[in-house]
């Protein structure tokens, strides 16, 4: 007779090991399956023979220790291990760089901008801290910013602010999604954790504690949800069927229609899934035989959506000893469909911009790896896609089926709505087996 598992989750990326890691830590049965063969999902990393880490694109973990991550960490008793703190975060800005201001006060010393333009960004983050996200989840960043300010100058550099939650255009982003970041932000006092060795040391860790009552399929794609009498009861995959008392669903909500029939859900719900938009970008490593600057903190683009890490300088784990790497990507148009051309364009525009700022780094390439990523956020923070026009955790229409990731109602961006929703997620199972006990 097929036993049955307390849980079945699909997908091993953030939100699907992080819920599985929490559920088995409470003693629950799980297995996650993924199609993959690797785990991570859009945050999989590998090493090669010759020792080089390769990760899909740089990841980073917002507020590092006192961040959304880390709060699903302490919750299994265990920590992420962040790199010591760099003090050298850059911005490029007009084709140039410039010391990453810190905290609000930082910026009446950039000379990024004339004292005008200080004062009015200072004032603008004082607007920011007194505001509540809810009142402005519906309204853009520009419409926030243009309530109070007029200032041009300012408003070349609003796209800093929507780096922050991976949607650079003010005009596009939730002004109410912003909010909420820079407050969290303010309060806690640092921007961003690198963990030591990258995305390999969480979900290393995450596996560690899902191995303690459960398992990881990889290399096995879930093809049908199972539904009895409305309730999720299992999963089949290419290769296997697993009845479980519920089901996670840790995918991109787009891909659920796919195993599952629309008529169990609400229209409202299948319209949702089938207009989310996701973001993508355009990724390289480049490596060379000797360090071509001493940066280790992170540089982010502020008229241009361009991110980069010298992952080497900060963490030598990266490479063989002697060789050093550096990850830069670009943010590809919104509504990317693969075409070429496009690809070509973004790449010309980020070479051109790190060829002006580190002149030294294309010629004196050994190697080069280039990635186009057309999925990276998969949900873009505008208002119509902001935290409460996302859908819930819990399924509404279907008992037992459960969803997690970054496109539904967690708090924070890209990693931490997952880590977020695998909370929220988890928090609900896990009261729901208690009262049955």
């Amino acid at each position: 007779m097929m036993s049955v598992l307390d849980a079945v989750i699909i997908g091993a990326g953030y939100g699907g090991m992080g819920i599985a890691a929490l559920l088995a830590h409470a003693g629950m049965s799980v297995v996650v399956v993924e199609q993959s063969s690797l785990v991570g999902g859009r945050a999989s990393s590998l090493t090669d023979e010759e020792g080089y880490r390769w990760e899909y694109g740089a990841h980073s973990h917002r507020l590092a220790e006192k961040g959304i991550a880390s709060e699903l960490f302490r919750r299994l008793g265990d920590e992420i291990t962040f790199l010591p703190r760099a003090d050298d975060a850059k911005l490029i800005f007009k084709d140039r760089l410039w010391d990453r201001p810190e905290g609000p006060f930082g910026y009446l010393k950039t000379p990024m901008l004339s004292l005008t333009g200080r004062l009015t960004l200072l004032g603008l983050l004082i607007k920011i801290k007194r505001s509540r996200p809810q009142d402005w989840f519906d309204r853009t960043l520009l419409d926030f910013y243009r309530t109070r300010f007029t200032n041009r100058e300012v408003e070349e550099v609003l796209a800093l602010l929507g780096i922050s939650v991976m949607c650079p255009d003010p005009a596009k982003v939730s002004a109410g999604e912003v909010i909420a970041f820079v407050r969290r932000l303010l309060a806690a006092g640092v921007s961003v954790g690198e963990p030591v060795g990258g995305s390999a040391q969480i979900f290393e860790k995450l596996r560690f504690h899902i191995e303690s009552h459960g398992s990881i399929s990889l290399g096995e794609k879930a093809t049908e949800l199972i539904v009895e009498h409305g309730r999720a009861c299992g999963v089949r995959t290419d290769s296997n069927e697993y009845r479980a008392d519920r089901v996670v669903f840790a995918a991109r909500l787009p891909l659920l229609l796919e195993i599952a029939d629309k008529s169990l859900f609400s229209g409202t719900f299948v319209d949702h899934c089938g207009n989310i938009e996701n973001s993508s970008c355009l990724s390289f490593d480049f490596v060379t035989n000797y360090p071509v600057t001493d940066i280790k903190g992170s540089i982010l683009g502020v008229d241009i959506p361009v991110w980069a890490r010298f992952q080497t300088n900060a963490d030598p784990s990266f490479t063989p000893q002697g060789k050093y790497l550096s990850t830069w990507a670009i943010m590809l148009p919104w509504g990317f469909d693969g075409d070429p051309d496009i690809v070509t364009a973004a790449e010309k525009r980020l070479k051109t911009t790190v060829s002006r700022i580190f002149p030294h780094l294309l010629p004196n390439l050994i190697r080069e790896r280039k990635l186009v990523i057309p999925v990276m956020n998969g949900n873009v923070l505008t208002p119509g896609q902001s935290y409460p026009h996302r859908p819930d955790v819990a399924c509404d229409t279907v008992q037992g089926l459960f969803f997690v990731g970054d496109t539904v109602r967690g708090e924070g961006c890209s990693a931490d709505i997952s880590f977020s929703s695998a909370m929220k997620a988890a928090d609900i199972i896990l009261g729901e087996k208690g009262a049955r006990h």
